[in-house]
């Protein structure tokens, strides 16, 4: 499957419609026989500006005018939503309908219908993901997929997509300029030259005598194990051993994490030295994050105390349901340890073991260590797998 993914909201379970077109999106109460002409009339404007290529703020005015017509009688529930201009989104609610915007810096706008008119407003984005809900909305069911058409439902949750900056236009290349013609240049007589005699090389000491016959003192024994890491410190200080490469590991270590090379034959002196990094977090988004320190994931972790405080890491993860919690997981880095500790989500924290069909959800905040090839689920959807090659 080529070219780009098509847009799709989740349906929330509901007694209402719900419809969506590419990134234009309604729910609206279920109709009888007063509202359905409005019902149609919204639901023929979202397919019209769709096909029509048109936007969010085209999609509003429609909507405005449609409801317009129903001056006097009581709002009915329904809200529609599309982007406007490069990063915003544009809303109208409508009765006891809702709309959640995230902004892809974690802060939320709420719209509410008001009492005797639709409520209309253009968020300024990037926008990061879009709600919609009718009174008594249910949980959204991660496996459930809307890119186009209606179904029944009390709202709608989707993902809003960012376009792609356009690219810079290149400068024109400068012309050439014409080749200098060439002088030929006078060439010097070579003179000779006379070899001078490498110098003779030392006499080589045989058996601990010099070439002058007199008894060297013994040289003293170098050891294969050097005492420091040859990396530059930066990591916190831990107990560790070096490999006769010089690469610093974890004493339980079979082998050499950075070399390979076995640890078992050597003699090994445990020593204090800077700790390097313990692997790596692949984000199901394709961000890889190297484990040096500990990490806070979340919606918004920068506002974390173990952040603020300079104890962590902030990662930021959202999804379109909602369901990361601003402080959510904790990566914590334990000597040569890897663990997760839930930090009491709303949606929870599970780890699928290396070969493991199921995740198992985690206690919250309880430390669990991680193996590496463990995958942890974020909430509801998101996901991301813990690599090392220092493996024990």
């Amino acid at each position: 499957m080529t070219g780009r993914a098509r847009a799709f909201a989740r349906p929330l379970p509901g007694d209402g419609l719900v419809a969506q077109e590419g990134e234009l999106s309604l729910v609206c109460a279920a109709p009888d026989a007063v509202t359905a002409p409005l019902v149609d009339a919204l639901l023929n404007a979202l397919q019209e500006v769709a096909e029509a290529g048109g936007d969010g703020a085209e999609l509003v005015r429609r909507a405005a005018r449609a409801l317009a017509g129903r001056a006097g009688a009581r709002p009915p529930a329904c809200a529609v939503a599309g982007p406007s201009g490069r990063s915003g989104l544009a809303v109208l609610v409508s009765g006891e309908a809702a709309a959640r915007v995230m902004l892809a810096d974690g802060d939320e706008v709420r719209v509410g219908g008001g009492r005797h008119e639709p409520s209309e407003r253009t968020v300024e984005g990037p926008v990061a993901s879009l709600e919609l809900t009718l009174g008594g909305a249910g949980r959204a069911e991660p496996r459930l997929r809307l890119a186009s058409g209606v179904v029944r439902g009390g709202g709608l949750r989707r993902a809003v997509r960012r376009p792609a900056a356009a690219p810079a236009p290149s400068a024109p290349p400068a012309p050439s300029a014409p080749p200098a013609p060439s002088v030929p240049r006078p060439v010097a007589p070579a003179r000779p030259t006379t070899a001078e005699p490498a110098p003779p090389l030392p006499p080589t000491p045989v058996d601990g005598v010099s070439a002058a016959g007199t008894e060297e003192p013994p040289r003293e024994r170098v050891s294969l194990i050097r005492r420091h890491p040859k990396r530059r410190p930066g990591g916190p200080q831990v107990l560790g051993v070096n490999c006769k490469n010089e690469h610093f590991n974890d004493p339980r270590a079979h082998y050499c994490a950075v070399c390979g090379i076995s640890m078992l034959q050597l003699t090994l002196s445990p020593f204090h030295g800077p700790r390097p990094p313990l692997g790596v977090l692949l984000l199901d988004d394709g961000q890889a994050v190297p484990l040096e320190d500990d990490h806070l994931i979340g919606r918004r972790p920068d506002r974390a105390p173990e952040v603020a405080e300079g104890r962590a890491h902030p990662l930021r993860m959202t999804d379109a349901e909602e369901s990361i919690s601003r402080r959510h997981v904790l990566v914590r880095l334990e000597e040569w340890q890897v663990n997760v500790v839930d930090l009491g989500s709303a949606n929870g924290t599970a780890v699928r073991a290396p070969g493991a069909a199921d995740f198992v959800r985690l206690p919250p905040d309880t430390p669990v260590e991680l193996a590496p090839g463990a995958t942890v689920r974020v909430g509801l959807t998101r996901t991301f797998r813990f690599e090392s090659n220092r493996k024990v």
